[in-house]
């Protein structure tokens, strides 16, 4: 019986405390048990929700496997692969172990395809036909290094 009666003593106690002021417990107290706190730097100033600023990319192509490819290539600043009014469009022919280099204004990206041979007994018509599009992701200010 007389341990019930200290447990609910205990209980009761221990119940009736004044919780921790906020400040003291984020802020610690200088002594001896915590005297490294003195030899820490301050800490960091808080961040910014504003992001770095664009930087321009650069893109440089290689055409390692085909002996002459043409290529279209479009630098675009929007999501999709598609001529706009505003982007740039190009086409030219990169030799066998040739290189293409482009520098890209700030937050644009480069798309290109490459045509593909015709086939005289698939397509009696002769039409161009391309591969799908590729991306080189350089609105962030990438330098990326990419191969047909």
């Amino acid at each position: 019986m007389r341990f019930l009666v200290t447990v609910a003593a205990m209980l009761g106690i221990a119940s009736c405390t004044v919780p921790a002021d906020p400040r003291e417990v984020l802020v610690p107290a200088f002594n001896a048990v915590n005297a490294v706190y003195a030899l820490l730097p301050p800490p960091p100033p808080p961040l910014t929700s504003r992001p770095p600023p664009v930087q321009p990319g650069h893109l440089t192509l290689s055409n390692f496997a085909y002996d002459h490819a043409h290529v279209e290539a479009i630098v675009t600043p929007y999501t999709d692969c598609e001529l706009r009014e505003g982007t740039a469009s190009s086409h030219f022919l990169l030799p066998l172990n040739g290189t293409w280099v482009v520098d890209t204004p700030a937050g644009s990206d480069v798309c290109w395809r490459r045509e593909l041979p015709i086939d005289p007994a698939s397509d009696p018509l002769r039409a161009p036909r391309w591969s799908g599009w590729n991306r080189a992701y350089l609105s962030s200010g990438r330098l990326v290094d990419s191969q047909l």
